[in-house]
């Protein structure tokens, strides 16, 4: 919605149109005081007091839109959008409009003279006579022609396109007070600004709001007693029946200790092979303590077997290519 729709004044004068209903109520009321002597005058006296002077009204000053009854705001206090809506209010179609709403208003009042009756026993204005009774008609006849002049003026600016809106001249603030009526006192505020206008000072700083750094998790470099860890593990997780030399294992820790320092940066392969082989586990009497493996079956079935030298034998034994010629 465009912000010069948001103004509270339009709506609540919009919204007394719900108050119509009540106001054609009370000239029925009124209507039904007495009995009716000159129904032609009677209906012509309502008709003009209560028709005409809304109507000249809104023809020659319209409704100063931005009051309320007894309060009206000063005209130096508009804004421009609200300045561009009294433009609006001055445009030939609304007092067009003017002339067409008291023509349902005067047909229900034909309708309803002729049934005031009905509502003989429900008034409460029994004492006043038939003068009076004619005088409240006349006068809720009037409110209700006020209540439904104002909101068809608000709807139809209402209606007005954006792009129409948007070109329309503000009114001149002197020429307020001489071209729309109010009634009541002028102030510098009635209702709060509902369009949300947000005045910005160019002397104020602007603030701008850095996003905060992502924390990076530090990245330790693992010292050199953790690849003597790793060495250990190495060996000590081999099979138990078979000897490990030490060069192999110094090439599993170094593959082990580089891939572990790749995250913190370069290292130097020479100084990791010293810090290898300082190591006295994977040194070559580390392989001392370790014996193959021996199956118990096959130890029980090897006492009765008898081992034969090389010269026992009548004739060399067949070299390996000669028996697998295909094998590589």
């Amino acid at each position: 919605m465009a912000p010069w729709r948001c103004d509270p004044y339009l709506w609540v004068h919009l919204a007394g149109l719900a108050t119509v209903p009540l106001w054609i109520d009370l000239c029925l009321l009124g209507l039904a005081v007495g009995n009716p002597t000159l129904p032609e005058l009677e209906i012509g006296v309502i008709v003009a007091l209560g028709v005409l002077p809304v109507l000249v009204m809104q023809l020659r000053q319209p409704f100063y839109i931005f009051s309320l009854p007894g309060l009206a705001l000063k005209p130096g206090a508009l804004q421009d959008d609200q300045r561009r809506l009294l433009s609006q209010f001055q445009r030939w179609r609304l007092r067009l409009g003017a002339l067409l709403v008291p023509v349902p208003l005067v047909w229900g009042l034909l309708k309803l003279y002729p049934l005031a009756f009905l509502a003989r026993d429900l008034t409460p204005f029994t004492d006043w006579g038939r003068l009076g009774g004619v005088a409240i008609a006349a006068l809720s006849f009037l409110m209700a022609n006020l209540f439904l002049q104002i909101p068809i003026a608000v709807l139809q600016v209402l209606a007005t396109p954006d792009r129409v809106m948007a070109k329309v001249v503000p009114y001149s603030t002197e020429n307020v007070a001489a071209d729309f009526t109010w009634i009541g006192l002028t102030v510098g505020k009635i209702l709060p600004d509902l369009t949300n206008r947000q005045i910005l000072d160019p002397t104020a700083p602007a603030v701008v709001k850095t996003p905060e750094p992502h924390q990076v998790a530090s990245v330790e470099t693992p010292s050199m007693e953790s690849a003597d860890s790793v060495a250990e593990a190495i060996v000590e997780t081999e099979s138990p029946g078979y000897a490990v030399e030490a060069p192999v294992a110094q090439d599993k820790a170094l593959d082990v200790l580089i891939s572990s320092e790749a995250f913190a940066g370069p290292v130097d392969p020479k100084d990791l092979e010293s810090s290898v082989a300082a190591d006295p586990i994977l040194e070559d009497d580390a392989t001392d303590d370790c014996r193959s493996l021996h199956h118990p079956e096959l130890e029980e079935s090897s006492e009765n077997v008898t081992y034969l030298n090389d010269v026992d034998y009548p004739q060399s034994l067949p070299a390996f290519a000669d028996i697998y010629p295909n094998v590589r």
